[in-house]
């Protein structure tokens, strides 16, 4: 799988917009509801002819308010899908910020280590000093054996989450936009 970095700039712009987009529905039926109630009152007072059809315009308005209180629902249930998408998005990220970490890592254990002596003299090391100083000494060895381990580790942890990342998507169109969609067809 590619590992291309999700902007979760774009997201989160996306979060903050149906935020107040849920703000302003919820506004909006305080307001309806509001409306609605002063409607219902001015029936009171109004001929019986007069008042029988107002009741009959504000049970329509109530049935719109209804039908607009389950798209606000449905908005909810989308900003709710796009909260678990970005956290997720975020746990990808941080696994693709540890794996760059690693290969570092792994780059620094696979480079061969020279322990050196400090002496003044240019004669050849003896047989014990020359062994220390092989590129790949059994501790250098098992850094690099260990660092290629933790890397292909994150690497399947990596390919898993983008795969549940990419179903999730999928589904967030799936479900929340189709659920939106659907709520506000009930609209009219």
């Amino acid at each position: 799988m590619v590992h291309r970095p999700a902007d979760s700039r774009l997201l989160a712009n996306l979060l903050t917009q149906e935020k107040e987009y849920a703000k302003h529905l919820a506004t909006l039926l305080d307001h309806s509801n509001a409306s609605l109630a002063s409607v219902t009152a001015y029936a009171s007072s109004s001929s019986p002819a007069s008042a029988h059809l107002i009741l009959t315009v504000a049970g329509s308005l109530s049935a719109a308010d209804d039908a607009l209180r389950h798209y606000a629902a449905a908005v909810d249930r989308w900003r709710d899908y796009l909260k678990g998408l970005k956290g997720l998005e975020d746990e990808v990220g941080n696994i693709m910020r540890d794996r760059e970490i690693l290969v570092t890592r792994l780059i620094k254990a696979s480079k061969p280590t020279l322990h050196t002596t400090h002496s003044s003299s240019s004669l050849p090391l003896s047989p014990t000093q020359s062994q220390t100083s092989l590129p790949f000494s059994s501790t250098s060895n098992a850094k690099l054996v260990a660092a290629q381990t933790e890397l292909q580790a994150c690497e399947a942890h990596l390919a898993a989450k983008e795969s549940v990342l990419a179903e999730r998507r999928a589904a967030l169109v799936r479900e929340g936009l189709a659920g939106r969609c659907r709520a506000l067809a009930e609209c009219g």
